[in-house]
């Protein structure tokens, strides 16, 4: 029994790094020029980032210096966005499927 729990805990700082950056939705509103990003953290509890689109940009995945982010391959190092005015930093999944209508949309340009 305090084996399985050992093991579980040795991937808590991965797992923490991970819940602080990965987003898993974003919802475009371009009437009102801004991007919605929903996060998950510990217990479930979801958090709405609504940013407006001035202050988005497109950044390395070197913002996210613990390495512990990139390990087992699961995150897209393409996808790293943030927010000029909070530091915010959103990370994506590889596997995710992306509206192009609203990823080539003229306001995130």
């Amino acid at each position: 029994m305090l084996l399985p729990m050992l093991t579980s805990l040795a991937f808590w700082p991965r797992r923490l790094v991970q819940q602080r950056y990965f987003t898993w939705h974003a919802e475009l509103l371009p009437h009102t020029e801004q991007v919605v990003f929903h996060k998950s953290f510990l217990f479930g509890q979801v958090n709405k980032h609504i940013v407006e689109i001035k202050n988005l940009e497109k950044v390395s995945s070197e913002v996210i210096s613990n390495p512990l982010m990139w390990t087992g391959n699961l995150f897209d190092d393409g996808m790293v966005f943030q927010d000029r005015s909070t530091r915010e930093v959103f990370v994506f999944d590889k596997q995710g499927i992306w509206n192009e209508d609203a990823l080539k949309h003229p306001l995130l340009y």
